[in-house]
C-alpha cells in the first residue's frame, strides 16, 4: 500500500467517524436526550405521586376519602342520635305539669307543652312565632318582649311576673341554651301562676 493510498484509506476512516459523530451528537440532541428528560420527570412524577399518595393514606391503610366518608357517616348517625334524644325529651315534657314553651334565638315560640296550651286555651300552632304573647296582657307585651330579648342576647336568666289576658297572675322564668359561654340557641321557659297582684 503505497503512501498516498494509506492517506486516502485514513481520510475515508477520519470521514466516516467524523459522520458517526455528527449522526450520534444529531441524534443525542434530537432524540436521545430529549427522551432521557422525559424518563427523568416521569420518575419525578411518579415519586411525587407515591408521595401524595403516603400523604393521603391514613395509618389504617385507609384513603383520605375514606376516611372523610367514615367521618361523614359517624356525624349523620350523632346528629340522628341526637334528634331522637330531642324527640325523647320533648315527649317526656309535653305531659309534665309544668307550663313548658321554648323559643329561638329572637323570641319566636317553636314549641310548647300539653299544659301551656291548655292553660292559655289555644292551640300550638296560635302560639308559634311572635303569637305567644297574646296570652300577655296587651298593656305589658312590649315591655316583655324587649326584656325578653334583652336576656337572650346577654345570654342570662329570664324572671318577669306578669299578667295574662284574661287577668290572671303568672311568673315566667326562661332558661337560655348554652351553646357556650358567650352563645345560646334560645330558652325554654316555665310557666306558673303566682299568688301576688303585683306585677
Amino acid at each position: 500500500m503505497t503512501h498516498t493510498e494509506y492517506a486516502e484509506y485514513i481520510t475515508i476512516i477520519l470521514s466516516c467517524l467524523g459522520g458517526i459523530g455528527t449522526i450520534f451528537t444529531y441524534l443525542w440532541v434530537k432524540a436521545i436526550r430529549p427522551v432521557i428528560k422525559i424518563i427523568q420527570s416521569h420518575e419525578s412524577v411518579m415519586s411525587s405521586v407515591e408521595y401524595i399518595k403516603k400523604e393521603l393514606t391514613t395509618n389504617g391503610g385507609n384513603s383520605l376519602k375514606d376516611t372523610i366518608l367514615d367521618l361523614k357517616g359517624t356525624c349523620g348517625r350523632i346528629e340522628a342520635r341526637q334528634k331522637v334524644i330531642e324527640q325523647r325529651t320533648k315527649a317526656a315534657l309535653h305531659y309534665n305539669n309544668s307550663m313548658l314553651f321554648e323559643t329561638d334565638t329572637d323570641g319566636r315560640l317553636v314549641w310548647s307543652n300539653e299544659n301551656f296550651t291548655s292553660y292559655f286555651k289555644y292551640t300550638q300552632q296560635n302560639l308559634e312565632g311572635y303569637d305567644w304573647l297574646s296570652c300577655i296582657d296587651e298593656d305589658d307585651r312590649e315591655d316583655l318582649l324587649q326584656e325578653f330579648k334583652s336576656c337572650l342576647q346577654m345570654n342570662r336568666k329570664f324572671v318577669r311576673k306578669t299578667k295574662t289576658n284574661d287577668g290572671k297572675m303568672i311568673r315566667m322564668t326562661g332558661y337560655p341554651y348554652r351553646l357556650n359561654d358567650f352563645e345560646q340557641g334560645g330558652f325554654l321557659v316555665s310557666v306558673s301562676e303566682s299568688n301576688h297582684k303585683e306585677v
